[in-house]
């Protein structure tokens, strides 16, 4: 059997088409029936999100060996994707590469964002998705328990997935080494823009003790307010929000600072004591003077400080490649040395009838001359022996590495399995004896006579 997959991604895909070929569930379903009857899969299984969308197909070797035209004729009548005017939007791959590229993903190492660990549960949902269809499979089944063991793998043995690779998300960094922990802070965001929200959605799931919301249009901070479970303050109110506030995230679209240096400097004075205050400052223009990091205890950082951040985390992800790379092929031997043991399952499985036949055809010529009792302890012993005879010819056949080709399989099957003629009958010489010919003993001598 072979493993093919059709994937259009971020890296070779134009948002565009990208866009034109995300499938719904429903419409997942309807493709992968629709693919098993044209395609001739024996299972399959597809993966669709905003960056990638990925078609695995099982099937058996050499049932086509042209994958390509039937599958992205499918896709043109049911997505619109025309393959001849995009000709290099999609990238086909088969056996390991296909699987190395599964893993990949799972892993995070495909992704957009490096390491990201959102596309783990998309590969799980995949599979959900086969099974509604019933399209999944013994293989496909096997093939993503490995997928999602990888990404579970590289998650928990390696750093690929630890900082932050967002201006919003570093900042959230920033304050965890400030303060150890965000649990019991005051949190205020100031704008509700793309990087205002993003901050707002980064949040949930930490322990704040309260979350500001503040943003020129009312409205807007109200149903945001309403959406993360915060509180609106008016903007005007800012310089007597930052005296209770722990970490401020401000990212408006103001031309000019919202809080000059002496602003500050009374709000530092009102505060009072050593309590730090960090501002995280993604406007540009900036929202808040430069000058306002001098004060003591006022920690101000930029886009150019987090991008230090980020940057930083970028290249400690990519130290973690190597370590990554090294769990995915420890996956796909894993993987391949169960997938080649299945070509010889049915050389094993004749090989047990085969041996059962003859032990139950003697078991039947002893039955009648044998008590009830006598018989049963024969028949559990010969079952015993068969089976201990059996079982390393069984486990080397599913080890063996030259096993595989799948053109010795055949012939290991032929050996093992099946009467061979002799050369004469196959040359129509009639019928001989293995022992009478060239391979019988020599005949003696003739005696002299009288000898």
């Amino acid at each position: 059997m072979e493993i093919l997959s059709l994937s259009l991604n971020h890296r070779v895909t134009s948002l565009g088409v990208r866009e034109a070929v995300v499938f719904t569930p429903e419409d997942g379903k309807h493709f992968l029936n629709q693919l098993r009857e044209r395609v001739l899969a024996s299972e399959s299984l597809l993966i669709s999100t905003c960056n990638r969308t990925e078609i695995y197909i099982v099937r058996a070797a050499g049932a086509n060996p042209e994958l390509g035209p039937p599958l992205l004729d499918l896709l043109k009548e049911t997505r619109g994707f025309a393959a001849t005017e995009h000709p290099r939007n999609y990238e086909i791959t088969r056996d390991e590469e296909a699987v190395r590229h599964l893993f990949r993903v799972a892993g995070g190492l495909d992704s957009q964002i490096l390491g990201e660990s959102q596309i783990l549960g998309q590969v799980k949902n995949a599979l959900a998705w086969a099974r509604s269809a019933g399209t999944d499979g013994r293989v496909l089944h096997r093939l993503w328990e490995r997928a999602l063991r990888v990404g579970k793998r590289v998650r928990s043995e390696t750093a690929l997935g630890e900082g932050a690779l967002s201006a919003s998300y570093a900042s959230l960094e920033l304050a965890r080494k400030i303060f150890g922990s965000l649990k019991e802070k005051h949190v205020l965001v100031v704008g509700t823009g793309e990087i205002g929200v993003l901050a707002l959605e980064n949040l949930q799931g930490y322990p704040v003790a309260s979350l500001t919301i503040m943003n020129r249009t009312a409205s807007r901070a109200q149903a945001l307010a309403e959406r993360f479970k915060g509180k609106v303050r008016d903007l005007a109110e800012l310089p007597k929000a930052l005296i209770d506030a722990d970490l401020v995230i401000s990212s408006t679209s103001s031309p000019v600072p919202l809080i000059r240096y002496e602003q500050m400097r009374k709000v530092r004075q009102q505060r009072g004591g050593q309590r730090p205050l960090l501002i995280v400052d993604l406007a540009v223009p900036r929202d808040f003077e430069e000058r306002c990091g001098s004060l003591d205890g006022v920690f101000l950082k930029n886009l150019d400080d987090l991008s230090e951040i980020v940057k930083k985390n970028i290249e400690e992800r990519f130290q973690e490649l190597p370590r990554a790379e090294a769990i995915i092929e420890a996956e796909m031997t894993t993987f391949f040395r169960w997938l080649r043991a299945l070509d010889v399952e049915p050389t094993i499985l004749k090989l047990r009838e085969l041996f059962h036949a003859v032990r139950e055809n003697e078991l039947a010529a002893l039955r009648n001359a044998l008590d009830e009792e006598s018989f049963g302890r024969l028949d559990r012993l010969s079952r015993r022996l068969i089976n201990r005879l059996l079982h390393q010819l069984s486990k080397n056949l599913r080890r063996h590495t030259a096993l595989q080709d799948s053109e010795l399989v055949s012939v290991v099957h032929e050996l093992l399995t099946e009467e061979i003629p002799h050369p004469n009958e196959v040359e129509g010489g009639g019928e001989t004896n293995d022992c009478s010919s060239e391979d019988a003993a020599p005949a003696p001598p003739a005696r002299s006579p009288g000898t």
